[in-house]
């Protein structure tokens, strides 16, 4: 069992792979002024929640990448009832190009498989047409004084300052800011460890039980230690301009 399974293990059933809730995406897309027909490429999709919440309160359609396939099929399911104008196509997004530009492009989570969300903000740009909006939603630290034993274990995590100017660099001015709370974290975890704990008693002989268990105490660990206290995690939202 590789990292990637045990990571679908922990995330299995949740409906946002993230410390969000539906609230919180609910208000970006209404600080992306999103509306009835606006095309929304969402990068690295996951269970399609993010698509399927927007379609029901706003109205788009759109294209959703996402790698994993089980992922996939639960995307599939999640926006069947969008009438087909939400498109779920299984592969790596980062080497994905659209036909058109989009009025709006998301990367919730998933700004890692750019590198980190530095690299994903001229990416999601290119996909995104002028006047549109890109929502990157992702951890930053929340101090540029972070303990360098931690810092250099995330190279790609920016500070909220270096990610926003990196934007700007790129032609994007940010418009909006959705942040999640600390109970927000500590929800989304407990739910990732709780996934673990049953997956193991549900499997109390299965050969790879040890390393979902490695898995848990190491996530656990590097929550507690350093985590909770250096991490923050948001939505920026950004308007290209014309």
């Amino acid at each position: 069992m590789n990292e990637t399974e045990i990571e679908s293990i922990a995330q299995a059933g949740l409906p946002l792979m993230n410390p969000t809730t539906p609230e919180m995406l609910l208000l970006a897309g209404s600080l992306a002024r999103l509306s009835p027909g606006s095309v929304v490429y969402d990068i690295g999709c996951g269970n399609g929640t993010l698509l399927a919440l927007w379609h029901e309160a706003y109205g788009i359609a759109g294209i959703g990448i996402e790698e994993r396939t089980s992922s996939v099929a639960r995307a599939r399911s999640e926006v069947s009832g969008a009438g087909g104008q939400i498109r779920i196509i299984e592969g790596d997004g980062a080497l994905w190009t659209p036909e058109r530009a989009a009025d709006c492009t998301v990367a919730l989570g998933s700004a890692f498989i750019f590198g980190g969300a530095e690299g994903a903000i001229p990416r999601l740009a290119e996909m995104t047409a002028p006047g549109g909006v890109i929502v990157i939603g992702d951890r930053y630290w929340r101090s540029d004084r972070v303990s360098p034993e931690f810092a250099v274990q995330w190279p790609e995590i920016p500070t909220e300052y270096g990610l926003v100017s990196g934007a700007r660099e790129c032609g994007l001015t940010l418009a909006g800011l959705v942040r999640a709370t600390e109970a927000d974290h500590d929800a989304y975890e407990s739910a990732i460890w709780q996934n673990c704990l049953d997956w193991m008693d549900a499997h109390p002989d299965h050969p790879d039980r040890p390393l979902v268990e490695e898995y848990l105490t190491r996530i656990q660990d590097e929550y507690l230690v350093y985590g909770r206290e250096a991490f923050g995690w948001a939505c920026w939202i950004f308007r290209k301009q014309d």
